[in-house]
């Protein structure tokens, strides 16, 4: 707060402000809390106000007042980093900021008790847990200090990455691999650097090639739903040899499908469902094992005619199972004629058996008789109906 009145000017310090006090553009004197009065003869003094719960000491001209004036220094703390070092603030021993390499950083001393620590990125970049959590809690705290300037700390000063169970994560650093990543959380100083982590699901994982237009030999449209099932058994291999590994196997086995039904007719196909699944498997297998990915299983799901195709076949199949049918009817016919030839030779030559096929024929026939009446008695009917020799 300043009250002027004509030449005596009087100012008011709260006690979390600190105030620069210029005479003529020249830093004389740093004004502590409490109100002080002083003459401003020729209106040559000028203040400027700072909050020290701000932390940075943020003038604009700092690093030259810093330099000139001793009653600056004896107020601001002041670190300036090499080009390979990141620094830790600890402000009252707690984490408070980051600060990034080849920075000058100026703090209020009244602030807290100041330490910085300071951390070569050239001899590690990991981050380890214990430096992490601290990290993250200071940016989890809605009043840390932690990334407020944009001069001396950095947006993003970790690269915080998770490698899910299962997975292999690969590191990269500038474009270079460095190592393997077992899964479980990682950190990375990425100042100076450019961090990067490829991850790699080691588990058997299913692929849907799902609808593929495909001309027979015989120039029948196709559509084919195939589905395959790979592992990737070296990850440093296929990040060497492809960028996508997932496109790269979809389509090695849509040109592969293509391939093997392109160089056979419709019926061939349907009559050997095993073909494709076994002519697919052959083609991949050993460009997938180049890029350190096995084919554990391919099959063909469906095959879809079209409309008119689709009515075709069913009137082929239709006529080949009347035809079928026909054939063993006749089959069947002739059999049953051929045993009746015999059994007309057998009875030829034996009337006893003929006997017993009438008297058979004549238990069938009286099964079906509701009511019999016999006209002369049972010799009457042992003679004229059963004539019992």
């Amino acid at each position: 707060m300043l009250k002027n009145n004509l030449m005596r000017k009087t100012v008011t310090v709260a006690e979390n402000q600190r105030m620069l006090l210029f005479k003529n553009q020249q830093l004389t004197d740093i004004l502590q809390p409490g109100k002080h009065k002083m003459w401003d003869l020729k209106n040559e003094l000028e203040f400027i106000t700072f909050d020290i719960n701000e932390l940075y000491f943020s003038e604009k001209n700092a690093d030259r007042l810093y330099r000139n004036s001793e009653t600056l220094r004896n107020h601001i703390s002041h670190w300036k980093l090499s080009s390979n070092q990141v620094g830790l603030l600890y402000v009252d021993d707690l984490l408070q900021g980051i600060v990034a390499p080849s920075e000058h950083i100026y703090l209020w001393k009244d602030a807290g008790e100041l330490r910085l620590e300071t951390l070569s990125i050239d001899d590690n970049l990991a981050v380890d847990e214990k430096l992490l959590f601290l990290i993250n809690r200071a940016g989890a705290n809605s009043a840390s200090r932690l990334i407020r300037s944009s001069r001396t700390v950095a947006v993003k000063p970790i690269a915080d990455l998770a490698v899910a169970k299962e997975h292999v994560g690969l590191l990269y650093v500038n474009g270079k691999f460095v190592r393997r990543l077992e899964p479980g959380q990682h950190a990375f100083w990425q100042f100076n650097h450019t961090i990067e982590v490829k991850a790699f699901d080691c588990r058997t994982q299913m692929l849907e090639i799902s609808g593929q237009e495909i001309l027979s030999k015989d120039r029948v449209s196709l559509r084919i739903n195939l589905s395959a099932s790979i592992k990737v058994q070296d990850p440093e291999l296929a990040a060497r040899s492809v960028d996508k590994v997932d496109d790269y196997v979809y389509k090695t086995l849509q040109l592969a499908l293509r391939e093997a039904v392109g160089t056979k007719s419709l019926d061939d196909i349907l009559l050997d469902k095993l073909y494709v699944n076994e002519t697919v498997k052959e083609l991949v297998s050993g460009q997938l094992n180049d890029i350190g990915i096995s084919l554990i299983n391919v099959g063909v799901k469906d095959i879809i005619l079209p409309g008119e195709m689709k009515a075709i076949l069913n009137q082929v199949v239709e006529a080949q199972k009347a035809a079928e049918a026909n054939v063993i009817k006749r089959r069947e016919e002739t059999s049953a004629t051929r045993s009746l030839h015999n059994t007309a030779k057998v009875m030829e030559n034996n009337p006893t058996l003929m006997r017993l096929k009438e008297l058979e024929a004549l238990e069938k026939v009286s099964d079906k008789i509701g009511n019999l009446t016999v006209y002369g008695g049972l010799e009457g009917l042992m003679n004229g109906v059963v004539k019992i020799a």
